[in-house]
């Protein structure tokens, strides 16, 4: 749910950008640009407003485009539009994309998910974390807006074919993690924080995307 109108969507606005990408110098003299698409979205979407880790989408834009931001926010309302079941009320494409996601996982990285499972690691405590944010908290911002390009085009099947695609490259790590602590430590803080390919993520989730279509057409009838 937005996190209200006027000056207290200002205000988490602002907030939310002193911790957006902190780490990443390029981030910072772009601050002002992300402001202002956020703070031009949140008052022409009074409905949806402005919700917490809608900064890291939008400085992802800006930095896809990084002389245009016109562009920039164009694209970032595109993203909105696709994914406003994230935010709004009910979370529906949030809780559909979950559901799609443990049939995957469960089917087709059977001992990884068990993992998870047997430590207590629900989807809810980590997808999102990743999700929200459009894999900004999950992935270094090369590779995440190397994956935009994906999300852009395949909507909620691109998000579960990028998380699937992660997930499988990071299997060794996880499977090697002990316990429900260790493991959300690494999803949700130290998979961002280490060397990740962002082509190489790409290239994998357009190989999850027929399994993807394929689960999601079997949800839907």
């Amino acid at each position: 749910m937005d996190q209200g109108s006027g000056h207290d969507s200002l205000e988490a606005i602002k907030n939310d950008l002193e911790r957006t990408f902190a780490d990443v110098p390029m981030v910072a003299p772009r601050k002002p640009q992300i402001f202002r698409i956020l703070q031009q979205y949140a008052t022409d979407n009074p409905d949806v407003g402005y919700t917490q880790d809608m900064n890291y989408v939008a400085a992802t834009m800006v930095l896809k485009f990084p002389d245009r931001e016109d562009l920039a926010r164009r694209r970032f309302s595109e993203v909105m539009l696709q994914f406003n079941g994230f935010w709004s009320d009910g979370f529906p494409l949030l809780n559909f994309g979950v559901q799609l996601f443990e049939r995957l996982a469960e089917h087709h990285l059977q001992a990884l998910w068990s993992h998870l499972i047997c430590s207590g690691v629900e989807p809810l405590s980590y997808l999102p974390n990743g999700w929200l944010s459009l894999f900004g908290k999950w992935l270094p911002l090369p590779a995440m807006i190397e994956a935009m390009d994906l999300v852009l085009e395949c909507g909620i099947r691109g998000v579960l074919a990028i998380t699937l695609a992660l997930f499988q490259i990071q299997q060794n790590r996880l499977m090697a993690a002990n316990g429900m602590e260790q493991l959300l430590e690494l999803i949700n803080q130290d998979m961002r924080t280490s060397p990740i390919d962002g082509e190489l993520v790409v290239r994998c989730a357009r190989l999850w995307l027929p399994l993807v279509d394929e689960a999601f057409r079997d949800m839907v009838q």
